[in-house]
């Protein structure tokens, strides 16, 4: 008698089946129902929120704006304002800040 005696039925489309079956090659299993029971039961969903990456690349953006106005400034003039230097350099200090923060939080969950 069979130990597994409960069916599961799901479609997959043409390119889903191809997928699936470089997905098996990778993993080194020629069994379908094998692989597919193996992700089923001890497979895991990587919920990935990027919001976080996407508000330091909008910081790294103004950074590199005001680095650019910066540098207007020292060609025309053959100076900068020290003041905007310095203001510069904290909006970098606060974006190491954030990213050493969620680097941290990341490490520890």
């Amino acid at each position: 008698m069979r130990n597994r005696n409960v069916q599961i039925k799901f479609f997959l489309s043409p390119e889903e089946v191809l997928f699936l079956e470089k997905k098996m090659q990778v993993a080194g299993i020629k069994n379908k129902s094998a692989y597919l029971r193996t992700m089923a039961l001890d497979g895991y969903i990587i919920n990935l929120d990027f919001s976080e990456l996407k508000e330091f690349i909008n910081a790294l953006n103004r950074i590199g704006n005001n680095l650019n106005q910066i540098a207007k400034v020292a060609n025309t003039y053959g100076e900068v304002s020290m003041p905007e230097v310095y203001e510069f350099e904290a909006e970098v200090n606060k974006i190491f800040g954030k990213i050493d923060k969620v680097i941290r939080r990341w490490l520890n969950s």
